[in-house]
């Protein structure tokens, strides 16, 4: 036994050797070639101290300014590219999407998702076309009218919740965004957030968005530290990784399971998951391979969590600016009343007649962008942009805040901008991604934040909440740090416009479930 407690400090000292050593060698011959731009990198470990472990947005920000639009980092060992304007990132994630498709090999990620080889899953190459194909079935752009008198329905159900509990309204959103992609997607009906789904995917969300600190990211860049035992230093995130995985497989499962055992017993409601069943097994569900299921609840369930936490972003955000800006509302209020009238609610076809919601809409976007870093590409070979070099596996980060604040007093909340100058850029062109990875969801998203605002124009006044006194709150403008950034909580007070708006409301609902049914 003496003779095995001695010789492994030996080891680890030789394994530590090599490693400085190739780090030494990698430090060495990336000073051959000319990089882009961007913060002196501390020798061996990069960049990885100077960049925050929340809101990394805003310092890259601060870089995109004093070093410009391309911006080169290391994370370690590791090439990070980040972009800061529309120029740099359409050359490079769109004109040269073939060779910018890619995704990063997140390690923690991987085994999260239980997937042994990222290549085949979030990787570029053809399980992902296989997913994009499985999506765009059902959120194409002629494929996502046939789903608006869901949207329409759950929007009623919205407008009905925030009558009934005004102090309620983050919950109300919160239910309105995860009914709507619940039904599309799993075909269940939900009543409130306290929906046993809902709160599994709530659940999934927050300890997925938790396990991404800098102690968990670390083992992306050090692959090896995965092997380490629990115990030790920098093993948190391993620690967490069991808790999150069995939350995350269970939001994957137990819905995937509901629709298949509906498909079995013939008593189906039509959905994504059910039809992605019926796509894959001709031959009945039981021809169903491991492979193919793993491929439906993957993208099932990313559709459901994608889509309702960047649409409550989104709404919660409109929400906030009405609230500091009621001039704005009273105008957009004007323009609908003038379009729609007050005996009916606003339906798709009023859009083009309402093109200062539209700006609104804009502004909520541009003012707090739902996914302010986007989700990174990869560089699948060596490439040159500029003049300078960019390695192959250089990880892509597209800054969607920043480019969204490239505007004339960016934190101001000002609609007309887009009035006054028509070629301003949309932001929903930049926070939907890019190239061959924008969301194939950005149709079915862009109808259901425009109804649901639509709706609430239409038949609520949005005001600040009182305090005991009877004194008006105003809410501060801060945001919460995340991968989807949200509003930090704030207070707010719904009333309906008229007397019969909640008759309107209860008509057309009556009608969009003839329609549904």
């Amino acid at each position: 036994m003496g003779a095995l407690m001695f010789p492994l400090p030996q080891w680890l000292l030789v394994i530590a050797t090599i490693f400085l050593g190739y780090m030494i060698y990698r430090v060495l011959l990336s000073h051959r070639k000319k990089y882009p731009p961007g913060p002196d990198p501390a020798f061996l470990i990069g960049n990885i101290l100077q960049v925050p472990s929340t809101f990394p947005e805003e310092k890259f920000s601060e870089w995109f300014h004093k070093y410009g639009d391309v911006v080169y980092l290391r994370i370690l060992q590791q090439p990070v590219l980040v972009l800061s304007s529309m120029e740099a990132v359409q050359d490079l994630l769109d004109t040269r999407s073939s060779i910018y498709s890619d995704r990063p090999n997140f390690v923690l990620l991987n085994d999260l998702m239980g997937w042994q080889n990222a290549s085949t899953h979030a990787r570029y190459g053809p399980r992902f076309r296989k997913h994009r194909r499985f999506i765009h079935q059902t959120f194409n752009q002629q494929a996502v009218r046939t789903l608006r008198p869901i949207q329409e329905k759950e929007t009623c159900c919205l407008i009905q919740n925030l009558i009934a509990r005004p102090h309620d309204v983050s919950q109300h959103l919160q239910r309105f965004a995860a009914a709507t992609i619940m039904k599309i997607t799993y075909g269940t009906d939900v009543i409130s957030n306290d929906d046993p789904l809902v709160q599994l995917a709530l659940r999934a969300g927050k300890l997925t968005i938790q396990s991404g600190t800098p102690a968990a990211t670390l083992v992306d860049y050090i692959p090896a530290l995965k092997y380490i035992p629990s115990w030790a230093p920098l093993a948190g995130f391993k620690r967490n990784a069991a808790i999150v995985k069995e939350t995350v497989d269970s939001m994957f499962n137990i819905p995937y399971e509901m629709v298949k055992n509906q498909v079995l017993s013939g008593n189906v409601v039509p959905c994504l998951t059910s039809r992605l069943i019926e796509t894959c097994s001709p031959a009945g569900v039981e021809s169903l391979t491991e492979e193919d299921e793993e491929d439906i609840k993957g993208v099932a369930g990313t559709m459901f969590s994608a889509a309702e936490d960047t649409t409550v972003s989104v709404l919660s955000t409109f929400v906030l600016a009405m609230v500091l800006h009621p001039e704005v509302f009273k105008q957009a209020q004007a323009e609908m009343d003038a379009v729609v009238g007050t005996n009916r609610l606003p339906v798709f076809e009023d859009r083009a007649s309402l093109p200062y919601l539209e700006c609104v809409i804009k502004e909520a976007c541009r003012w707090n962008a739902p996914v302010p870093l986007g989700l990174p590409h990869r560089l699948m070979q060596d490439d040159i942009y500029r003049g300078f070099h960019i390695p192959k596996g250089t990880t892509i980060m597209a800054n969607i805040y920043s480019i969204l604040q490239n505007y004339t007093q960016p934190h101001l909340f000002c609609p007309k901008r887009y009035l006054d100058d028509p070629d301003l850029l949309d932001p929903r062109d930049v926070i939907f991604g890019f190239g061959r990875r924008r969301c194939p969801g950005r149709y079915f998203a862009d109808y259901s934040i425009w109804i649901a605002v639509a709706t609430m124009v239409s038949t609520v006044d949005i005001l600040k909440a009182k305090d005991n006194q009877g004194n008006e709150i105003t809410p501060e403008v801060a945001f919460a740090p995340g991968f989807v950034r949200h509003p930090q909580h704030f207070p707010c007070c719904v009333k309906p416009r008229s007397d019969n708006v909640s008759t309107i409301v209860d008509r057309s609902l009556v009608d969009l479930l003839k329609n549904i049914d």
